[in-house]
């Protein structure tokens, strides 16, 4: 296939660019700025201008970038940090572009989980709008909603505590059950989905093979990092305030609001009837055929040092 990612100049958008070059796709991307993006990016990338920060999005610089493409895998930037209202703008402007195009088929990463009604929450009401906001321009959308990414490990809320301290210390209570899942197959399960436009309008939960707690993380970091690693539950509110750099580029009044609504869905992560973090990947995989990784290969393939 001929392929535009959007966001890929980001953990989650990159990840599939190197699954669709690895599958052997023609991958574009869309991009602020192709020359300052052109160099983080693999060879074979073709990079399209089309500016997020627009009024209207860039939507005929996205129509035009999406050209020729049979698929449009579409990352926004986070719902928890950035204002809702131009976030759901973006998703009906890449709609509009992606029909303007004739793309066949556009896969929705939500970034997060989703149920199928407004929840109340900020990040997750904002990602449910923009679903409805892509499906208006009557271009199947296939929607993937991940949970946890192993990834976030090697990120700087929880890297610095596992490598300098021993301690795997995450907001998730000891009991929560959690199906990580790394970016990599999130990338393969995007493209499995862009092969099957038939499955327009399907909102899959996706997560990893396994679902463990938090004790069971620190043993596979253990094993991967060889030497004792502890998990510790670590309080929402003390998540919420090592976050605050994410939001420094907020007034003050916006940036407390916007931490608010992050202990909040975390809260719902962790005490939520609807177990938001666990997902059953049997019936998805049926449909979305891919491997999955376990936790101990993924983490046997990352540097649990500063060396």
């Amino acid at each position: 296939m001929k392929l535009l990612i959007l966001g890929a100049t980001g953990d989650q958008g990159r990840a599939q660019v190197e699954a669709a070059l690895t599958q052997g796709h023609e991958v574009r991307v869309a991009v602020r700025d192709p020359g300052r993006a052109a160099a983080g990016l693999p060879r074979g990338v073709e990079v399209a201008a089309a500016d997020l920060a627009t009024a209207d999005w860039g939507e005929e610089a996205l129509a035009r970038a999406a050209e020729g493409c049979e698929a449009l895998l579409a990352n926004y930037p986070s719902s928890s940090f950035n204002d809702g209202g131009w976030l759901i703008d973006a998703a009906a402007a890449t709609g509009r572009a992606a029909a303007i195009a004739g793309v066949r088929v556009v896969v929705f990463n939500t970034s997060l989980p989703q149920r199928e009604r407004l929840m109340g929450y900020a990040a997750h009401d904002v990602r449910f709008r923009m679903r409805l906001a892509l499906m208006a321009s009557r271009v199947p959308v296939v929607t993937l909603a991940p949970v946890v990414f192993m990834d976030n490990l090697l990120r700087g809320w929880a890297f610095p505590a596992i490598v300098d301290e021993g301690c795997f210390r995450y907001a998730h209570l000891p009991e929560l059950e959690v199906s990580w899942v790394c970016q990599a197959d999130l990338a393969s399960l995007m493209l499995s989905a862009a092969a099957r436009p038939q499955l327009g309008g399907e909102v899959f939960r996706v997560g990893g093979p396994e679902t463990l707690r938090g004790e069971e993380v620190a043993h596979r970091l253990s094993v991967a990092a060889g030497r004792p690693i502890r998990f510790e539950s670590q309080s929402v509110d003390a998540f919420c305030e090592g976050m605050r750099p994410q939001v420094s580029r907020h007034p003050p009044a916006e940036a407390a609001r916007l931490l608010e609504e992050l202990g909040r869905i975390y809260r719902w992560y962790n005490e939520g009837a609807e177990r938001p973090f666990t997902v059953d990947m049997t019936p998805v995989l049926e449909q979305l055929p891919v491997t999955l990784t376990p936790f101990s290969d993924w983490a046997a393939h990352q540097r649990w040092s500063r060396a």
